[in-house]
Formats: structure tokens, C-alpha cells, sequence
């Protein structure tokens, strides 16, 4: 239930190499992107990340994993992998715990009323000191995107945060009508 039109406005006002400027990529290191979408983040952190590092794009949409997957093929970019899943489901994914750096959910959050349970299947993949990035649109009347009732609430984003066991490292403004924020287990 996401239009094209949402798809092309994440990526039309979200910058993902300004994105990349608020954390640190490491190569080498492994990356989980929940709800992975159109790629445009994804591609970006493989990249970033290297041959000897591994991104897996998660998206419950078959259509997106496999358009991922062709991508993989043609492109020769082996670090990616992509995985159809349920994040909204704990335990349902299977990535092991403890083994991801960065848990990326970009955009993603607005679509859905379960942020516990993404956030909980966050914190069970992330090492310990691993990071969780979250960037939504903000709760405020924008010409295009999301209306403002399906958007985030931000306070009660870090409430849940915390009663999960991640910390507030940051926040950050990657454009004018998102937010983001920067949680470390």
C-alpha cells in the first residue's frame, strides 16, 4: 500500500549521501535495512560498505525483493542480500541475533502501527553497541507524502526505544521534512 509516488518522494527529498554523513560506514561491517523499498539507501550502503561486508534489505513486498535480486545479478554487487520477511513479526527474520553494526529503518515506520516489534527485532539482530538509524517523515502538514495522522510521533518512538534497552545517541535533520534519530544498544 505504498504508491510509487510515496517511493519516488522518499528518494526525490532524502539525500541518501547526506544520510551517510551523520553515521560511519565502515567496510566490512554488516548492515540490516528494514523495509528496503526501492534500493536507493540499500545501494548506496553496499557500497559503502564493501565486498567483505554484507547489507540485507528486508521488505515483506515480493516485488521488491525481487527487483533487488535482479540488481544483485546484474550489478555483481554479492554484499547484498536481499530477504522477504515480516519485520512487524519478532524473531520472524532470520538474521541471528547479535551480528548487525547498523540497523537502517528509512521511511519505513509511517507504514506500519507495530514500531515495538520492529524496534525489538532492531535490538535483537544489533551487537551489543551496534546502532539503529531512524529516519520518518516529520509529524507536520508537508506538501506531499504521508498525512500527518499516519506519521510518527517522535516521543513516543524514544519511549519505546528505551523500555527495549536503546539509548538515544543522536538526532538529526536529512532534510527538511524528515526527521532522524540515532539509537545504540
Amino acid at each position: 500500500h505504498m504508491s510509487e509516488q510515496t517511493i519516488k518522494n522518499s528518494s526525490q527529498f532524502l539525500d541518501p549521501n547526506k544520510l551517510f554523513s551523520f553515521f560511519q560506514v565502515e567496510e566490512g561491517m554488516k548492515i540490516a535495512d528494514f523495509g528496503a523499498g526501492s534500493g536507493y539507501i540499500t545501494f548506496l550502503a553496499a557500497s559503502l560498505l564493501g565486498k567483505r561486508g554484507i547489507i540485507y534489505a528486508l521488505d515483506i513486498k515480493k516485488s521488491v525483493i525481487s527487483h533487488l535480486q535482479n540488481e544483485v545479478k546484474q550489478k555483481d554487487i554479492d554484499q547484498l542480500k536481499p530477504i522477504w520477511t515480516n519485520l512487524e513479526m519478532v524473531s520472524y527474520n532470520p538474521i541471528e541475533k547479535a551480528t548487525i553494526d547498523i540497523v537502517l529503518i528509512i521511511t519505513m515506520l509511517f507504514q506500519s502501527v507495530k514500531h515495538k516489534e520492529i524496534l525489538t527485532e532492531a535490538h535483537r539482530v544489533l551487537k551489543q553497541g551496534g546502532i539503529v538509524v531512524v529516519v520518518d517523515w516529520k509529524k507536520i502538514k508537508t506538501p506531499f507524502g504521508p498525512p500527518v495522522d499516519e506519521r510518527i510521533d517522535l516521543e513516543k518512538l524514544k519511549e519505546i526505544a528505551y523500555t527495549i534497552g536503546l539509548h538515544r545517541l543522536n538526532e538529526f535533520e536529512p532534510s527538511p521534512y524528515h526527521f532522524g534519530i540515532i539509537f545504540k544498544k
